[in-house]
């Protein structure tokens, strides 16, 4: 057997395959051949007619499955496009409009809401005030998002090849144009037609203002949160003043009744978690006399310092009470084992011992507790202030400082050198209240 007939026999092999495999193929698929495609059908042709005895002999082989057909992956054309920039997080045109449209819906009932809040003949519980400050909220972080996203980049029609076309076809005719019906245009909604954040503040100012809507602490919370989230605080001191003083209305009542509050009462006082949130709102936007209204209106408040006094006196105060009578009930327990000293006279001297013990280091706890300064950066207590004073008004004073730290400069070798009208006031405010501002002595370099 020569070695050039190895060759000759395996192509026709090969090509007698092709053929089995092209003849199941389904008859009303549509295909359009290329040149390269009929060069290589008319040669498999010619080769087929040319070996009859080959392709009669490869009979058997049709017994076999027909091979797998490859998946052809999809061409990327501009209807692919819109997913994956979802996916990215850009918006359409239309899409932003629809949303801007369902903001404004959310807004429309919001305000519809208020309305029947406010014409109710009887009062509301909290939930229906929190729910459209709810809405206000997720509304705000909605239009935020919108403003701050990137636009969308402009997009061009997209020319199919003919590789695409023919990969595009699958055996589905085009379904004919419709004819254009000319429908009136609509202008889309755009950025502009957002609330803006002193629109959505007016709202909720409005909302708390009325005199049928009870302001308790949630509310209160929520309408911070709000006027952070707008930096819009400075509408925060006179609410606060209102929620000290506003008549409370009686839940359930109609017609509506009011009780008027002590605006001095402890619980009239405003929670120390939503002061510090106002108080950081304020310093946010750079506003320092905002700043100085949140501290008269909340740890300067009257209501402010009945519950500093009930919160931090009453507790000790109740412990130095009873100390002295279980001090007494130990000295005369122990009074039942002196052997050789008289039990009354026993008793009494550990009573006194025992006394004097728990007064001396209780008197010099309550020193080392007020006049540690630790905790100081910039505004420290002026000598002669009673420590009671110290004591009761550390709020206040922790609260200035974060105003000295945020205004002033960063740098501790630079402290001290700060100008401008504001922090003239500052300093003025801080006098005026016991206290001193960058005191020489504590400075950084001033000390031994």
């Amino acid at each position: 057997m020569k070695p050039s007939a190895l060759p000759l026999r395996a192509r026709p092999r090969s090509i007698c395959q092709l053929c089995h495999h092209m003849l199941p193929q389904p008859a009303p698929r549509r295909s359009f051949l290329t040149a390269s495609t009929t060069t290589t059908a008319a040669a498999t042709t010619t080769t087929c007619k040319a070996t009859p005895a080959l392709r009669l002999r490869r009979q058997p082989a049709q017994r076999h499955a027909p091979l797998p057909r490859i998946p052809t992956p999809p061409m990327a054309t501009a209807t692919a496009v819109e997913p994956k920039e979802q996916e990215l997080g850009t918006d359409s045109p239309q899409l932003l409009s629809e949303r801007i449209d369902a903001l404004k819906a959310r807004l429309a009932e919001v305000e519809k809401h208020i309305e029947c809040l406010f014409s109710s003949n009887k009062i509301e519980p909290e939930l229906a005030v929190l729910e459209p400050l709810a809405t206000l909220e997720y509304i705000a972080n909605q239009a935020i998002a919108i403003r701050t996203r990137q636009p969308l980049p402009a997009k061009f029609p997209i020319r199919q090849s003919s590789a695409s076309a023919i990969l595009s076809l699958n055996g589905d005719a085009d379904p004919p144009p419709s004819p254009v019906t000319r429908t009136p245009k609509t202008r889309k909604a755009s950025i502009d037609d957002l609330p803006t954040p002193s629109y959505l503040s007016r709202i909720a100012e409005n909302l708390l203002k009325h005199k049928n809507v009870f302001i308790s602490p949630a509310v209160l919370s929520r309408y911070v949160d709000l006027q952070r989230l707008l930096a819009r605080p400075r509408a925060i001191p006179e609410i606060f003043y209102l929620y000290a003083n506003k008549p409370v209305p009686q839940l359930g009542s109609s017609p509506p009744k009011f009780l008027n509050p002590s605006p001095k009462a402890a619980k009239q006082a405003i929670p120390a978690e939503i002061a510090e949130k106002a108080l950081q709102a304020a310093i946010a936007t750079k506003d320092m006399p905002l700043a100085l209204d949140i501290i008269q209106t909340t740890y300067r408040a009257p209501a402010w310092q009945r519950h500093i006094i009930i919160k931090k006196v009453v507790p000790p105060g109740i412990v130095v009470t009873v100390l002295p009578l279980a001090i007494y009930m130990i000295a005369a327990e122990l009074s039942v084992y002196s052997n050789y000293i008289d039990p009354w006279t026993f008793k009494w001297y550990a009573f006194a011992g025992m006394a004097t013990y728990v007064l001396g280091t209780g008197t010099l706890g309550f020193v080392a507790m007020t006049t540690h300064n630790d905790n100081f950066e910039r505004v420290v207590w002026r000598p002669g202030v009673p420590l009671t004073d110290r004591w009761l008004r550390e709020d206040e004073r922790a609260a200035l400082d974060k105003i000295a730290c945020a205004w002033g400069f960063k740098e501790h070798w630079r402290r001290g050198d700060e100008e401008g009208e504001e922090w003239e006031g500052l300093r003025e405010w801080v006098q005026l209240r016991g206290m001193i501002l960058d005191k020489p002595d504590l400075m950084e370099g001033m000390n031994a």
